[in-house]
């Protein structure tokens, strides 16, 4: 999909039309799975010093129906620390206020949990043209293959 000729509108509707809220089940799980990352836990790193920024950054996640719509989300930019989007058996979550480090996780479905396995930068791979290269590697390797970081 190219996005660049695309006007801010046509993005956001491409966006609502792609997008889905998760069930309570699956964004529970998330949130609980957050819990074990210093970035993005109750009371983590971030929110050490400023009890406001813990109030202002719920955490948001939403499904991607298609790999242009996931493109289309990362392309966004500034995005809030735990807004994160899930797509297949994939789940990214923003560790960084304002920035662009994707915990990445992948679903195992033998214990039914995620498991977390790298932090990815996505802009570089959108701009270089390689985004739809690496989510299908992400989707085709195993859990074992990802925690080995051989995807």
């Amino acid at each position: 999909m190219i996005t660049n000729t695309l006007s801010f509108e046509e993005r956001r509707e491409l966006l609502k039309a792609g997008l889905l809220n998760l069930s309570k089940p699956e964004h529970d799980a998330l949130v609980n799975k957050c819990q074990s990352n210093g970035w993005l836990k109750r009371g983590g790193y971030d929110f050490e010093d400023d009890p406001y920024l813990e109030a202002d950054s719920p955490y948001s996640f939403v499904r991607a129906n298609d790999i242009e719509t996931l493109e289309l989300f990362f392309g966004q930019s500034n995005w809030a620390i735990r807004q994160g989007v899930v797509y297949e058996g994939l789940a990214f979550i923003n560790q960084i206020n304002g920035g662009d480090e994707w915990w990445t996780l992948k679903f195992d479905e033998e214990c039914g949990k995620w498991i977390a396995f790298e932090s990815i930068t996505m802009h570089c791979f959108i701009e270089g043209g390689g985004f739809k290269d690496l989510v299908e590697r992400l989707l085709n390797a195993t859990v074992s293959e990802c925690l080995g970081l051989n995807y």
